[in-house]
């Protein structure tokens, strides 16, 4: 299951990859989602930031600050069978497309060739990285200090 939060539109979009009908559990999570993420905003003070949107005039929020974000479930798109374990690639496939602005394929995605596009962007991405360590100007905590000392082998006390 895959939700998109339109917070211009006060909107959560589901799209339910698993199922061809609704599960009231799951539907309950969701309205619980919707509850949670109203009184967040509300009690955070995000809405009354208006540094790059003025919330107040928008209409999906005149009048409705307090009020549940509305809920929509999204019909006659592509479904991984129930069987499958195919979760993964078939989210990363509609995150990407609707990140792009795309509309997804109703007739189906082809989880084979999901796995090598996402293998394939994964090694691109290593290989990248390799060459130029950081993107940004963020560390990698995980990575040794340029000015560490290296520890001579026989001064290492090794536990069995």
């Amino acid at each position: 299951m895959l939700a998109v939060f339109a917070l211009k539109e006060r909107r959560i979009r589901v799209y339910d990859l698993m199922s061809r009908r609704r599960c009231s559990e799951r539907s309950s999570e969701i309205q619980k989602m919707a509850k949670i993420l109203s009184t967040y905003l509300d009690m955070s003070g995000f809405l009354d930031q208006k540094v790059c949107t003025d919330w107040s005039t928008i209409e999906a929020y005149r009048d409705k600050m307090a009020n549940l974000f509305d809920v929509q479930y999204v019909d006659r798109i592509a479904q991984q069978t129930i069987d499958s374990l195919d979760c993964g690639p078939f989210v990363a496939a509609y995150a990407e497309y609707l990140s792009n602005g795309l509309q997804v394929p109703n007739d189906g995605l082809d989880t084979r060739l999901l796995r090598k596009r996402y293998a394939a962007l994964l090694w691109k991405y290593r290989e990248a990285k390799d060459q130029k360590p950081y993107a940004t100007k963020v560390k990698d905590p995980r990575q040794s200090k340029p000015n560490s000392i290296a520890l001579d082998e026989e001064q290492l006390v090794h536990i069995d």
